[in-house]
């Protein structure tokens, strides 16, 4: 008969597989996104949106496993605090790159050409 009462070493180990199963397809989805974006006028731009996006995305898989091995709830809550203490430095930083990005893309546009 089926384990009804999964034990939390089983859960762990399903949550773990299916947190790498979903981590491969995504790593796999910003692969075709960025083949995609360099056909665009403005692929610099997009691949550095992107390569922001995919950090994020993977810190965020990152907070998946490490709450998986919490031991308690404690634990969680300061896996929790740490990773969005992280993610506001790194939105702090992707804001300042984004707007040096824009400035630069706006500054050419204005420039003449010679």
């Amino acid at each position: 008969m089926a384990d009804i009462n999964p034990s939390a070493d089983s859960v762990r180990a399903m949550l773990s597989e299916a947190n790498g199963r979903i981590r491969k397809a995504m790593v796999e989805y910003f692969e075709l996104l960025e083949k995609g974006a360099s056909q665009l006028p403005a692929s610099d731009q997009v691949k550095q949106f992107c390569s922001q996006v995919q950090r994020n995305v993977t810190a965020t898989f990152d907070l998946g496993d490490k709450l998986i091995q919490a031991k308690d709830a404690q634990d969680a809550f300061k896996i929790q605090s740490e990773f969005y203490q992280d993610q506001m430095r790194a939105m702090t930083e992707q804001a300042r790159s984004m707007g040096e990005s824009a400035m630069k893309a706006a500054t050419s546009a204005f420039t003449p050409k010679s």
